[in-house]
């Protein structure tokens, strides 16, 4: 769970700025910066995991035995979600209200704080849930980078799978049905945050 909430931490910063950049911005450069950022959910995430291995691997970004590592390449899968959740609800904030803060005397920070971030809270909060629960069960990535004194939970259930007896399997079952109900339950969490009372976003 530390190493899903992390890498939700890190979705949220890097998706939230990207999301933030993409509103404020336009023409081609931004639509290849755009298609860029959707890039980790068309390639396996077994070829992010290895590019990860491969990449960082020599000083001074030599990570392979740092727990960091995990997190990183969760976050990177889950930031797509957090930006295409964000940049639909960035782009319906109306600027005449930041305008509005700015002639008032507020700075930008502050304008960002009392305008953006009450219309974006919740989805902030809904790009949260979805980064937490692709990081939970992200499986195809972190086995390459996942150490072996301190691995995820899909990764220990594939661990004790590939071994022999009755108690490594039963173990593993246990291990899968807490994944279960921990996606189970921040997918509810994520469906009561994402609708009101009349069922719209």
């Amino acid at each position: 769970l530390r190493y899903a909430l992390i890498a939700t931490l890190i979705a949220l910063v890097i998706g939230g700025l990207a999301a933030a950049a993409l509103t404020r911005r336009a023409g081609r450069l931004v639509r290849g910066f755009d298609a860029l950022l959707m890039l980790p959910l068309g390639v396996s995430a077994v070829t992010v995991g290895f590019g990860f291995l491969i990449t960082l691997d020599k000083p001074p970004l030599d990570l392979r035995t740092s727990w960091i590592l995990v997190p990183l390449a969760q976050a990177l899968v889950g930031v797509p979600f957090v930006v295409r959740t964000m940049l639909p609800v960035l782009r319906a904030v109306d600027d005449r209200l930041r305008e509005a803060a700015a002639v008032l005397g507020a700075s930008p920070l502050r304008a960002w704080r009392e305008v953006d971030l009450p219309l974006v809270r919740r989805a902030v909060l809904v790009a949260a849930g979805f980064a937490f629960a692709v990081s939970l069960g992200e499986f195809g990535a972190t086995v390459f980078v996942a150490r072996p004194d301190n691995p995820t939970l899909p990764v220990a259930v594939a661990r004790l799978l590939g071994r022999s007896g009755e108690l490594n399997y039963g173990q593993a079952m246990a291990l899968s049905t807490i994944l279960m109900l921990v996606c189970a339950v921040s997918l509810l969490l994520l469906e009561r945050i994402r609708t009101d009372r009349s069922g719209e976003f």
